[in-house]
């Protein structure tokens, strides 16, 4: 189990050193050109990022609002093996220095490595321990789809790569849902992309790269305490209970393939992940809250 808090301090310093965790590998999906060099003469509303390193490599990942191209500002080398895909750029920078030219908003930036980077937007500390790590996107093809996920952090809604914000679209603490036809939905979030569950036919990508939902478990049930101690029991009808993301107390554990009990005290929460099925939840002692991805459930009489 782990404490039900903040996932993530604020850095306000303009050299971060990096202990975070990186979202699971996504294939790469091709490789846009290198982009024009940036000019002497910037656009009004155009921007200028530069990433630093500052000792060993430290791979970074970004999505802006549009017009993203490599550039050679302060110094910066063109590097082939920095990949531009839409409106989101991945790159590494050891000792050298990396630099894009965008319009629009800086929307999310993650890096990892075991040195620390320097980022700057327009001249000034970017900043970017304060920012959402990624940027999820659900792109519709003509009919509805309805989905719902689960994140390490509380997502957040996003006008990134054209998407719309509609009130259908709901999200709390632990994820969102909504639906998509022809147009865009877009989120920002810290950490993982926990599950996802999508029904209809939707393009899917987390940094502007292909997510490959339908490797992910469906789902992500949470258990929240409400104040005391409370055992519980977590059961499928249907489908299997794929993994366990939180859940370290020693009465945690299997009863089979489609069975898990579990402990948790105020101020603590679990998370499995799972496939789709019917729950039956019970418990025992105090009273706990239960979230399939987005969508509360209630437990059954004891």
């Amino acid at each position: 189990m782990k404490s039900n808090g903040a996932l993530r301090n604020a850095d306000d310093s303009r050299s971060v050193d990096v202990s975070r965790r990186k979202f699971l590998a996504v294939s790469a999906v091709g490789v846009a050109g290198l982009g024009a060099v940036g000019s002497a003469t910037a656009a009004p509303d155009e921007h200028t990022l530069v990433i630093t390193g500052t000792g060993p490599s430290t791979s970074y990942s970004f999505t802006v609002g549009g017009n993203l191209e490599k550039s050679t500002a302060d110094g910066a080398s063109i590097n082939s093996s920095d990949e531009i895909v839409g409106n989101s750029a991945h790159g590494g920078v050891g000792g050298g220095t990396d630099a894009y030219t965008f319009t629009g908003p800086l929307y999310s930036f993650d890096f990892e490595g075991s040195g620390a980077i320097d980022v700057d937007l327009d001249g000034e500390a970017a900043r970017v321990g304060q920012r959402p790590d990624h940027t999820l996107v659900i792109e519709g093809t003509g009919e509805n789809a309805e989905y719902s996920f689960a994140t390490e952090s509380y997502p957040l809604v996003s006008r990134a790569y054209g998407a719309t914000i509609d009130q259908s679209d709901r999200r709390n603490e632990y994820g969102a849902a909504g639906s998509v036809q022809s147009g865009k939905d877009a989120y920002k979030y810290d950490g993982d992309l926990i599950a996802f569950d999508l029904d209809g036919e939707a393009r899917v990508t987390i940094d502007g790269k292909a997510a490959h939902v339908g490797q992910r478990p469906d789902r992500a049930l949470t258990i929240v305490a409400n104040g005391e101690r409370v055992e519980y029991e977590f059961r499928l009808n249907g489908g299997d209970i794929v993994g366990v993301i939180d859940a370290e107390e020693e009465e945690d554990g299997f009863v089979g393939e489609n069975t898990f009990t579990g402990v948790v005290d105020g101020g603590q929460i679990d998370i499995l992940t799972y496939e789709n099925g019917v729950e039956e939840i019970s418990e025992r002692g105090g009273t706990a809250s239960y979230y399939s991805n987005y969508s509360q459930l209630f437990p059954n009489e004891n």
